[in-house]
């Protein structure tokens, strides 16, 4: 699966929690979602470096605070828009791994869940009978 239909693959599986998801298109859509997230952030400390001295504060409030707060309220709103869709991918790439979908609320567990996940989503792909997809 290339880097831009994993993507697609992402939006339109969004409710999808039956089928398999193969590594290429979890780590691709992380990667795509890192790159927003950066995105958002250069946004940010774009705003935030702004030419103001402190002089004028009401300038100060319309051309730094309230883009920044725009900007972390479309990033929130990103956030959670992909909350569903990637519960779902991570569901079908534990599904794909042969691994029972419940292990996702491994990711619960404070500090060592998340470690755990990283690892089951790092596993190669595999049928019923554990055969080994990854080439």
């Amino acid at each position: 699966m290339g880097f831009s239909e994993a993507y697609k693959s992402f939006w339109r599986n969004y409710v999808n929690f039956k089928d398999r998801a193969p590594r290429s298109a979890y780590w691709y859509v992380v990667l795509w979602n890192a790159i927003i997230v950066a995105l958002f952030h250069i946004f940010i400390l774009v705003f935030t470096t702004g030419p103001f001295t402190g002089k004028d504060l009401e300038l100060f409030f319309y051309f730094t605070v309230f883009p920044i707060l725009f900007v972390l309220l479309v990033m929130g709103l990103y956030g959670l828009a992909c909350f569903i869709p990637m519960l779902s991918l991570m569901v079908r790439r534990l599904r794909d791994s042969n691994k029972s979908p419940w292990f996702i609320l491994l990711g619960l567990i404070p500090f060592v869940g998340s470690i755990i996940i990283l690892v089951f989503m790092c596993l190669p792909s595999e049928d019923s009978f554990g055969t080994n997809y990854d080439f």
